[in-house]
């Protein structure tokens, strides 16, 4: 499948993902949310590739949805059209959140609203020395949106979830890390370098034991604590009865690492 607004490389079971809209700084449009939406449902069903990397074309990562289009929408939009399109748009963010594979942001530049959702929805977030990570709706008389506050929140906790949210403030990489809304944060010219080495190392465990491990931590906010327990239970005999298990635990023995 081809996309108008993506580019896709896979190499060594990861797929690379840049969002390419350079012109429009990558900024979100229908166009692009349907193109990520076909290509998380293609990649739901993949076995073969283990982990995905996101990252946009040029200097900026995302600006976050297109300011045109969301002038159209308010100008011509009715109100039930605009709801439906903001829930296929979040239905998208939540579909990459809970893909198997292991995803990671590669934050390369200038990350705005829509832009910040997206890497909060893969499960690492390493970031460019030159990222700024900045939620301007509150200036435009919006909120954010697409599961945003839910997400930076856990994230960060309120106080600094508030701050970014409510005052529309930009903050840098370094701070971003500092936060705890970024991993790592790395040289631009190093960042897709250093995205390949942690895909890389989820290449190497048990697919079966990332999806496991994802779900029970993302479905913790869910449940209460008997029924975390439960889930890893059921996670955990399943996994010690596996082929893969008993086979990396044999590779391991015969290897002298344990």
């Amino acid at each position: 499948m081809t996309f108008k607004t993506l580019r896709i490389e896979t190499t060594e079971q990861i797929a690379t993902i840049t969002l390419n809209r350079p012109s429009q700084r990558n900024a979100l449009n229908v166009e692009l949310m349907d193109d990520l939406g076909a290509l998380v449902d293609q990649l739901r069903g993949d076995e073969t590739t283990r982990a995905v990397i996101i990252t946009g074309a040029g200097k900026t990562f995302s600006v976050g949805a297109d300011v045109e289009m969301l002038t159209r929408i308010g100008e011509s939009f009715t109100p039930e059209q605009t709801r439906a399109e903001i829930v296929k748009w979040r239905a998208t963010f939540d579909a990459l959140e809970q893909l198997p594979q292991v995803t990671i942001a590669a934050v390369n530049g200038l990350a705005y609203g829509g832009g910040v959702v997206l890497a909060l929805a893969c499960d690492f977030r390493l970031a460019s020395t030159r990222a700024i990570f900045g939620l301007p709706e509150i200036k435009l008389g919006m909120v954010l949106a697409l599961g945003g506050t839910q997400r930076l929140t856990r994230l960060v906790g309120v106080s600094a979830a508030k701050e970014m949210i409510l005052r529309g403030r930009n903050v840098t990489a370094m701070d971003a890390q500092r936060m705890g809304l970024v991993h790592r944060v790395a040289e631009a010219g190093d960042l897709l370098g250093v995205a390949r080495n942690w895909a890389e190392r989820a290449v190497n465990y048990s697919p079966r034991a990332l999806a496991l491990a994802k779900r029970l931590i993302d479905q913790s906010f869910e449940r209460d604590a008997d029924a975390s327990a439960e889930a890893e239970t059921v996670a955990q005999v399943e996994l010690l009865h596996s082929p893969e298990f008993l086979g990396r635990i044999k590779a391991l023995k015969e290897s002298g690492e344990i």
